[in-house]
């Protein structure tokens, strides 16, 4: 292909392609996207995609072209990305927090810094003879080497945390301010280094190395002064605008992109590299959630999922796995991580434990330190571009980058399970007693909050009751929306709001989870819930079955009993119609119309469907002992009356009945359709066509004697049906 501009198309095409799959891959093994998008760098350099068929497909994808850079196109792209991550990460940079936690994140901050870059420094005299680049003399490449073994993976690290909720503990608040103190002084180190190596300072050559680093460090420092200061007041004045409006015009972003691009080239002139200046932006940014993330969202989908796994690719076709062709170079790569992984664990392990942290807890912030991840990459690119490290060497560290972001997660389980640790983290709650009646109310949008809460009102019976609101968000999703402050839009807000409106006392509970069904019946465990609530499945106005998907897992998993909101416009009820048909699953639904019933000014309604030739059998002494059973004050309270309908079909009189009703409340019987069938599709469902709100039940909490009506009311069951 001779067209430059096809093959970087087809280039990038193939690299988005491979980054998202191993992306999505290591998700079911419990690591962080990032993961598998440095796997993807990897498969596709010379380390795999050039052992096939004798390198023939990478030279084909990726043919190298003369020059000191083989891959000119991908590196510009690459450093584009690297620059706009680096902006991300200023954002997400927080001085504020870091002071606010104290003696904890001083001695477990610096213990984490220091004896990892002291272990650096070691590593690197001792490696310098054989491993040195073809610039830079030792100094450079020691101090390189203690800034490489420094580095935490700030973003890594925080999305580790918050897929595994810790954000809300104390472990997770000390392990972010040390990552953030950890990276703040190992890029203040790196520019020590580039100051150093670097042969151009404001534009002149240098004559002596340590005279243009003084220069180049003395011009860094007023040039931050100057972020912090006159450009802080001018950021301020953008968030003020944007407070005003609600939003940023084309023009503002535009802005504010050029300024990313000024703030890099004046780094860049000085000599410390782009992305110092484009993390100085970030940093100097106002702290105001909105704001942020607004800014936030214009620029981190095209530069997270475009230009980032082009610098990927880049890093991958630059590290040569091969290269490790002996024993002796495989023994210096496993020294590298031990030393790595041994230095980061027990210094942040030992300073946390002293500073006051449990040894369990304490563990899990040394393993966390761990991770490395993208950071570390970019650091490795500059020291390889600069031949500050040899081949071999850097080839070693991104080794050790992917191995110590890979581990940190089992570690993490190892030292502390995730059960454990919440509970001593107290973020869960205990386990309550048996005489109150709990509700777990599961929420995933505003649209469906207010019905959804009503639907946990009804169902709390009871003098002593308490509703848990269960907010649940895959890592996706809380990605979208991290750093967006809570507002009236929130699902969790709405309900709050409702319960206060109600008078039901309700808490708020809101979690990251990697599989929402487990997650909510582990809930509805800790929290002893007697009923779960859900809503129906959000294809209902079309073909597909109204109970699939996550309510179907946890129908199948729940220990308490489980009731799924059809919603249609759910608000006072009054009138609810409970439908039976004869079967075991309708002892569901008049348990649920019970507790309903105890609510001053609610008519139930029981009816009882039966074929027209066993109508002489619609008052049989079998219904009604069944009805007494299970709903003891009917049928003598006026709140509950039991109607009988002829029908050939059982949804059709139930149809019509809901007309005139509320809500419906109906069991898990065959006759309704409700489960998925063929292909996710289903016959029409009486939830479907009923003309109120439809709350499907499953009990598990039954009385012994759960078996169906006899006599002729078990005669008149219709025939079972196949969803």
């Amino acid at each position: 292909m001779n067209d430059p501009m096809l093959m970087l198309l087809l280039q990038i095409g193939v690299i988005i392609l491979v980054s998202r799959l191993l992306a999505w891959l290591v998700r079911f093994i419990g690591q962080p996207q990032v993961v598998g998008e440095m796997m993807a760098g990897i498969v596709l350099g010379p380390s795999v995609l050039g052992l096939l068929y004798h390198g023939v497909w990478l030279k084909m994808l990726f043919p190298a072209v003369a020059g000191p850079d083989p891959f000119p196109y991908l590196n510009m792209l690459a450093q584009i990305g690297v620059m706009f991550f680096m902006f991300l990460v200023g954002l997400e940079f927080d001085l504020g927090s870091l002071c606010d936690q104290g003696r904890p994140i001083l001695i477990t901050g610096l213990a984490s810094l220091l004896v990892p870059m002291f272990c650096g420094f070691l590593l690197s005299a001792f490696l310098y003879s054989e491993f040195h680049g073809a610039s830079g003399g030792m100094l450079v490449f020691v101090l390189f080497g203690g800034a490489a073994m420094c580095i935490t993976a700030f973003p890594v690290l925080a999305r580790i945390i918050t897929e595994h909720n810790l954000q809300k503990t104390s472990t997770g608040a000390v392990a972010l301010a040390c990552a953030a103190f950890n990276d703040a002084a190992g890029w203040c180190l790196l520019a020590l280094v580039l100051a150093i190596s670097s042969a151009v300072g404001l534009g002149k050559a240098a004559s002596h190395p340590i005279l243009h680093a003084c220069m180049t460090l003395v011009w860094t420092i007023v040039f931050a002064a100057f972020m912090f200061t006159v450009m802080r007041r001018f950021l301020k004045k953008l968030q003020e605008l944007y407070s005003t409006r609600g939003y940023l015009s084309k023009g503002v972003m535009a802005g504010i992109f050029l300024l990313i691009v000024a703030c890099s080239f004046v780094t860049q002139w000085i000599g410390i590299q782009a992305i110092f200046g484009a993390f100085l932006l970030g940093a100097a940014m106002p702290a105001e959630g909105r704001f942020v993330r607004h800014i936030s969202e214009k620029v981190e989908d095209f530069s997270l999922l475009f230009l980032l796994p082009v610098f990927f690719a880049y890093t991958g076709l630059r590290t040569r796995i091969g290269l490790l062709d002996s024993p002796h170079l495989w023994m210096v790569c496993g020294l590298v991580i031990g030393v790595a992984t041994a230095s980061k664990f027990f210094a942040s392990s030992l300073a946390a434990r002293f500073a006051g942290i449990r040894w369990r807890q304490a563990g899990v912030i040394g393993a966390l330190m761990n991770a490395r991840g993208l950071v570390e990459l970019i650091v490795l690119n500059i020291g390889l571009s600069l031949h500050v490290l040899s081949p071999q060497l850097f080839t070693i560290l991104v080794v050790m980058a992917l191995v110590t972001t890979f581990v940190t997660t089992p570690m993490m389980y190892a030292i502390y399970p995730p059960e454990a640790l919440r509970r001593d983290e107290g973020s869960e709650a205990q386990p309550v007693g048996l005489a109150e009646q709990r509700i777990v109310v599961s929420v995933s949008s505003p649209l469906s909050a207010r019905g959804l809460l009503q639907a946990g009102a009804l169902l709390l019976g009871g003098e002593t009751r308490q509703l848990y609101a269960l907010h649940l968000e895959t890592p996706e999703e809380h990605e979208a929306r991290r750093k967006m402050p809570r507002d009236a839009g929130d699902p969790l807000i709405i309900m709050q709001r409702r319960a206060v409106t109600l008078g039901i006392p309700a808490e708020m509970i809101h979690h990251v989870s990697r599989n929402i069904a487990e997650d909510i019946c582990r809930n509805a465990n800790v929290y002893n819930a007697d009923w779960i609530v859900l809503g129906g499945h959000r294809g209902l106005l079309t073909a597909s079955a109204p109970v699939g998907g996550v309510a179907q897992q946890v129908l199948e998993h729940a220990k308490a009993n489980v009731a799924i909101l059809i919603d249609k416009g759910l608000g006072d009820v009054q009138r609810v119609l409970v439908p039976y048909l004869g079967e075991a699953q309708d002892a569901g639904a008049l348990m649920a119309a019970e507790i309903i019933g105890r609510r001053l000014g609610v008519q139930v309604t029981i009816l009882h469907v039966v074929k027209p030739q066993d109508s002489a059998g619609r008052d049989s002494l079998g219904v009604k002992s069944l009805v007494n059973k299970y709903m003891p004050a009917s049928p003598h309270s006026p709140g509950v009356r039991l109607v009988v309908a002829e029908s050939l079909t059982p949804v059709e009189p139930v149809v019509a009945a809901s007309a005139n009703h509320d809500l419906l409340v109906i069991g898990m019987a065959p006759h309704w359709n409700l489960k998925q069938g063929l292909l996710g599709r289903s016959q029409s469902s009486v939830a479907q066509r009923s003309a109120c709100s439809v709350l499907v039940v499953q009990t598990v909490h039954r009385p012994a004697d759960h078996s169906p009506v006899r006599g002729n009311a078990a005669d008149n069951r219709f025939p079972k049906a196949h969803a």
